[in-house]
């Protein structure tokens, strides 16, 4: 190997273990601003009632307030095929047309009590569909939530390089 080349790979090589920590830093809920979404304003709508359903604010920051539908939407975009997309699309519908027929209203106008009856609704659903779309909210909205910024550095304590390197110190 050549000299020049093993010093421009070293130097490569130094420059990119320099910029993983500030990347690694970089993401939190800012990062997800949306610039196009795959959902109408209706089923946006309807994905931020169930999302913040599942994971609610109390003494702690809920779901919604984190911007996990931001994730979500980007999840679906990025990582998961058209028809999944689809399906998750329909299951927000479904999520709607329930709640109008067990409440006669539609689900932004449902009470807490209602949201969560209508939760238990779709996990208890022997519809295959229904229970896909709901397990996967599930679980985009719990990954969503615990590797969230907050939820990381608040109640997991979780530092990016945790203490201290001492190199020279006398045993």
């Amino acid at each position: 190997m050549k000299r020049r080349t093993a010093l421009k790979n070293v130097l490569f090589s130094a420059a990119g273990m320099l910029t993983v920590p500030a990347w690694g830093n970089a993401w939190n809920s800012s990062t997800f601003t949306q610039t196009s979404s795959i959902f109408t304003e209706s089923q946006a709508e309807i994905l931020d009632i169930l999302v913040d359903a599942l994971i609610p604010s109390s003494e702690i920051i809920g779901a919604k307030d984190l911007g996990t539908s931001a994730f979500i939407n980007r999840m679906l975009a990025d990582c998961y095929e058209t028809n999944v997309q689809e399906n998750f699309k329909i299951g927000l519908e479904t999520a709607n047309n329930l709640a109008k027929e067990s409440f006669s209203k539609p689900l932004a106008d449902c009470d807490k009590v209602q949201r969560n009856e209508l939760l238990i609704k779709l996990s208890n659903t022997n519809d295959a569909q229904q229970k896909d779309f709901f397990s996967l909210l599930k679980q985009l909205t719990v990954l969503a939530y615990t590797t969230s910024e907050y939820v990381l550095t608040k109640h997991y304590n979780y530092v990016m390089a945790p203490g201290h390197y001492y190199g020279c110190v006398d045993i």
